[in-house]
């Protein structure tokens, strides 16, 4: 899937653990570069062995801080996908695993970078 990154600014509603997200808040306050790395599925499909096709997400505040649960913010993402899936309007999930944490839609992309 190429190894370039999409940073977007996205909405995203971020489950509580009543709807079966996260037990606790996510905390980015890290001020060496706070991120919340996840599997995005923007509905690519299975392989041939049956696995969910997903592309690599990392979550990304505009200052340190905290995610809230129970909650739509507005945050930061870097995902790692193909060109065609990432562009405004386009929703995804954001899973830890085959859990998933948070839904949300694209609002505006931003720039391509290489991962550091």
């Amino acid at each position: 899937m190429g190894s370039d990154y999409k940073k977007v600014s996205a909405k995203v509603y971020f489950l509580s653990p009543e709807e079966g997200g996260r037990k606790q808040k996510v905390d980015l306050r890290d001020p060496q570069g706070p991120r919340y790395r996840l599997l995005a599925d923007f509905g690519f499909g299975y392989t041939e062995d049956g696995y969910k096709m997903h592309c690599a997400a990392q979550v990304m505040l505009d200052k340190p801080g905290t995610i809230d649960l129970g909650a739509e913010q507005t945050v930061l993402i870097a995902f790692q996908c193909p060109d065609q899936a990432v562009k405004p309007g386009a929703r995804f999930d954001l899973s830890e695993g085959p859990k998933i944490v948070a839904r949300g839609i694209v609002l505006s992309v931003l720039e391509t970078t290489v991962p550091q």
